[in-house]
């Protein structure tokens, strides 16, 4: 009878060691999934970070973008007037030295 209770009582310490066991290594990879929830975190602020960091930036590439060709169309039409202007010059400079000479 005292056998049996000594056998007993040690399957039930190597079944109680094995469940601290199997206990702990579901504890550490609890953890570990944890530490990598953890870090994924991080990396998705940063990553969110740096969308917005890039969303200004394309923005103000975009306002700078359309300041140039404002300025470029401005400058485009200054040239058109300047053109129109010498165009003018020359014909009044033909009419005068053509009725300087009759």
């Amino acid at each position: 009878m005292r056998r049996n209770a000594v056998l007993a009582l040690a399957g039930s310490i190597i079944a109680i060691l094995v469940l601290a066991v199997m206990v702990a290594v579901i504890g550490t990879q609890f953890d570990d999934v944890r530490l990598k929830r953890n870090d994924l975190v991080l990396e998705v602020e940063d990553l969110s970070t740096r969308v917005d960091t890039l969303r200004r930036e394309r923005d103000s590439l975009k306002s700078q973008r359309d300041a140039l060709a404002s300025q470029v169309d401005q400058q485009l039409r200054s040239i058109e007037q300047l053109k129109a202007e010498l165009e003018r010059v020359r014909t009044r400079a033909q009419v005068s030295s053509s009725t300087a000479t009759q």
